[in-house]
């Protein structure tokens, strides 16, 4: 295993770089990674076969080995033809060459000009500078531009094209849904010969309801129409149906208590850690109707570390690889336990409490006693 290996697996607990940080890191950098360590935040990477580490911007960059700062000429030294460029970040990899900004290229490994020319360090004529980077620019903007017009031209042929065959056929649609309605489509009755033309069948109509009366004879005069009848009156309103209870008071009646007190907020302090540990677990196992998942555990676990401290440094390292997972992962809660331990708990607080485990004997005292003394260390 190499030594970058080794490096990665000691530092196990990842978190996501911010800019300040990334800004810290060399060009030259084969690898790299952020680690948190006891509640701090650390820079590590390879340069070469050497790991590297800092504790961030305004932190020099140390060997890993043995923690000396590392000089400006080991992290520059895969810039070739260094010693003719002027005021030369390490980091970076930018300077200037007779007056004018250049960067080193890893891909090329050679110096460049802004506008991607490679630099002839070795030469003074003016053929190996470049002579009108204004004039290159200029010619790769008319080149754009000219592309970009193309390009909209097709597109705007294209578009007339299309919209003007589809005008005709939206305006012939309706003719066509009308044709079969006309009256002359209709099927006209045989006619007999020497008969009169027999009549044409009715078309079907809306029915209309009319009175079943017989029709009076003609010869009695026009019928008179009965009087309206009045109006039936309208039966009184009934009560009004009852309220129904509202959701809310439903949702409260049918929602757990919360039982006991949360621990106080943890600083990170080994001699504090068993405690809080102890009256964090009990909390959550009286509440264990309201907190019934180990996301809803650790979750809320997390907020009761104090912010600004190692604790609280640690604690929100956890919520941000947590929360940057897809989907969102906490983890169970035996995890975070071990996490916990691990970061808190001194292993020889952790041996001395097995020692005392295996050392407290019964002897003369009740079982009850002997319990109590016997569970305090094995917390």
């Amino acid at each position: 295993m190499s030594k970058w290996e080794n490096c990665a697996k000691r530092f196990p607990y990842r978190t996501s770089i911010t800019e300040p940080k990334r800004e810290h890191l060399s060009i030259a950098f084969d690898d790299y990674f952020v680690a948190t360590e006891k509640g701090q935040h650390f820079i590590f990477a390879r340069l070469g076969e050497t790991p590297l580490w800092s504790a961030g911007p305004e932190h020099p960059w140390r060997d890993l080995e043995d923690n000396e700062p590392v000089r400006d000429e080991f992290l520059t030294a895969k810039f070739l033809d260094k010693e003719y460029i002027d005021n030369l970040h390490p980091l970076k990899g930018t300077g200037q060459y007779q007056g004018k900004e250049v960067k080193y290229s890893i891909t090329r490994n050679c110096w460049v000009y802004l506008n991607n020319r490679t630099v002839h360090v070795h030469g003074t004529s003016a053929s190996e500078t470049p002579e009108s980077p204004t004039d290159d620019d200029t010619a790769r903007v008319e080149e754009i531009l000219e592309r970009t017009e193309t390009t909209v031209s097709s597109t705007i042929q294209k578009l007339q094209a299309i919209s003007r065959p589809a005008s005709p056929a939206i305006q012939a649609g309706p003719s066509h849904t009308r044709a079969p309605v006309q009256a002359s489509s209709l099927p006209t009755p045989p006619v007999s010969k020497g008969k009169a033309p027999a009549p044409i069948p009715p078309q079907s109509r809306t029915p209309t309801f009319r009175s079943s009366a017989p029709k009076a004879s003609t010869s009695q005069g026009p019928v008179q129409a009965p009087p309206p009848q009045p109006a039936a009156p309208r039966p009184p309103p009934g009560p009004p149906p009852p309220n129904p209870p509202a959701a809310g008071a439903m949702a409260q009646q049918n929602q757990p208590h919360i039982l006991g007190t949360a621990p106080d907020p943890y600083d990170g302090s080994p001699e504090k850690a068993s405690a809080f540990w102890n009256t964090l677990a009990n909390y959550y196992t009286i509440n264990d109707a309201v907190y019934a998942t180990d996301t809803q555990k650790v979750s809320s676990a997390l907020t009761y570390f104090k912010i600004g401290t190692p604790g609280g440094n640690w604690a929100s390292d956890l919520m941000h690889t947590a929360l940057n997972a897809n989907p969102v992962n906490y983890g169970t809660w035996n995890e975070f336990k071990a996490a916990f331990e691990k970061q808190f708990i001194p292993p020889a607080a952790q041996m001395e409490a097995i020692a005392k485990m295996h050392n407290t004997s019964m002897g003369t005292k009740d079982f009850a006693t002997w319990f109590l003394e016997w569970s305090t260390q094995a917390r």
